[in-house]
């Protein structure tokens, strides 16, 4: 991805959006960088109010069990990235740690195994990998995603698809958006969690671009404790090698699955065009935002998050690779506070 000019992260009122990194040249004003942090605060919908309180008792309010159940999976970025003349820069590898929860979560239970692949062996279910649901006011419909809580000195990150907090088909942020960690059957036993803000690309927003389909979500406290604090955060990693063994964890809404538990996939890695990777398994819809793993730990349930379900086919994942510029944007969303 090229590199870009960056400006501070500002705080917005609701459902407004900011565009930074706009180079300015004589006589004209040159295109903001696709690579420029794009930010909304987010909201309820129905509502303008944006603080804590408000956002948590209408979204809550909003998301009714049968509400959950009908919600469908959100559609895969459309694959229509990863041919951009530019190479991708190289840069040193570097990567986040994960961190362990204050409090150790109870004893995971094995994920099933995904379609199309042999698994190494048994992988236990993550308290940091979870299922998002959100409405997308664009065409009006609920959708669920995957995501997954990522460490930060914040301590209140998840990291998802850009297409799960933009609809760049009708240039809406998504709303009543929430993420339940290790959701299982409709059982939410790490609770419910609210964003308070939604981030992507300026590629995505603008462009629908999948090289540029990755999206983080600070989310509100519950009750004082932040996300990481509960459930751990994976680590994060940037500049990596592009044939590296992953491990995938997701929740696929569509069949043969039914987007009730986390499934898992485990295989290596490819390079897609200059910018994307590819994984060979079979994971449909509503994986979309599960992370990438590297280094999966399947004693401490974390791992180094190298990517995201972006697209594919039926048999084949997408992300895009995880560079300079999106540890850049990581960098700017790891420290805002809730």
């Amino acid at each position: 991805m090229r590199p870009s000019l960056r400006a501070p992260l500002i705080a917005l009122s609701a459902c407004s959006t900011i565009l930074l990194a706009v180079a300015v040249s004589s006589p004209a004003v040159a295109a903001p960088s696709p690579a420029a942090a794009v930010s909304a605060t987010a909201h309820a919908s129905g509502t303008a109010a944006t603080d804590r309180a408000s956002v948590r008792n209408a979204v809550a309010k909003y998301w009714t069990p049968e509400r959950m159940a009908r919600a469908i999976p959100a559609d895969g970025a459309k694959p229509h990235g990863s041919a951009r003349d530019q190479p991708t820069p190289t840069g040193p590898r570097r990567s986040v740690a994960p961190a362990t929860p204050t409090h150790q979560p109870a004893a995971a239970a094995a994920a099933h195994a995904g379609t199309g692949i042999q698994p190494a062996t048994t992988i236990n279910a993550s308290p940091t990998v979870g299922k998002v649901f959100f409405h997308d006011p664009g065409d009006g419909l609920d959708y669920v995603c995957s995501g997954s809580a990522i460490n930060g000195s914040a301590k209140n990150l998840v990291s998802t698809a850009g297409h799960c907090v933009y609809d760049a088909d009708h240039s809406k942020w998504m709303t009543n958006w929430q993420f339940v960690p290790y959701y299982d059957h409709g059982d939410r036993p790490y609770g419910t969690w609210y964003a308070a803000q939604l981030t992507t690309f300026q590629g995505w927003t603008s462009d629908g671009d999948s090289d540029w389909d990755v999206g983080f979500v600070n989310v509100w406290r519950n009750d004082g404790t932040r996300l990481v604090d509960t459930v751990g955060g994976d680590g994060i990693e940037f500049n990596y090698p592009k044939d590296l063994y992953i491990t995938i964890l997701a929740y696929p809404a569509e069949d043969p699955f039914d987007g009730e538990w986390q499934y898992y996939c485990q295989n290596n890695i490819y390079p897609h065009g200059s910018e994307q990777i590819g994984f060979d398994c079979l994971l449909t819809g509503g994986s979309s935002g599960g992370p990438f793993f590297d280094r999966y730990n399947n004693s401490t349930y974390l791992g180094y998050v190298d990517g995201i379900v972006s697209h594919g086919p039926d048999d084949v994942s997408y992300s895009p690779y995880f560079d300079t510029d999106v540890m850049n944007l990581y960098n700017e969303v790891a420290s805002y506070t809730t």
